[in-house]
């Protein structure tokens, strides 16, 4: 079981030990961070307006297992940057955790949630479906799919 709380300065050197190499990162974050990735990197993505980023906590220890990050315009939410700790990876987690971010998303007024994933990252684009979310046409990006949940 996990909960969610507010990403804290001290999580930063978690994440970025979830991230082994430039083609984690690129799972992660597409082509927007830099290899290698590093706290200030993270940390500065906060900075833009209308983002909140979020750990999913395990409710046993309260050790960070996921991040994910939310981004309002209006009452769409953009959910980014969804990574699970890898030790924690094939429990079903990602889904909890996506659930949890559309949660969020509603409690704050969400009425469409949308993402983009890297088109060939298979077992991401397969959790998001299991949430219901849908493919939409509004990739301009062939590598990245663009996904929606109307709410």
């Amino acid at each position: 079981m996990i909960s969610i709380r507010q990403r804290k300065n001290a999580d930063l050197d978690t994440i970025v030990g979830w991230v082994p190499d430039a083609a984690a990162l690129y799972l992660f974050t597409g082509p927007r961070l830099t290899w290698p990735l590093s706290t200030e990197q993270l940390s500065e993505m906060e900075t833009e307006q209308n983002l909140s980023a979020w750990i999913g906590a395990s409710s046993s220890n309260g050790r960070p297992v996921g991040h994910f990050d939310l981004t309002q315009h209006g009452e769409t939410f953009r959910i980014g940057r969804v990574i699970i700790d890898p030790a924690q990876r094939g429990q079903g987690l990602a889904a909890t955790l996506v659930a949890l971010a559309v949660a969020k998303g509603q409690a704050l007024g969400a009425s469409r949630i949308t993402l983009n994933v890297i088109a060939g990252n298979l077992p991401a684009i397969r959790t998001y479906e299991r949430i219901g979310f849908r493919t939409s046409p509004t990739s301009t990006d062939p590598g990245v799919l663009a996904m929606e949940l109307l709410l």
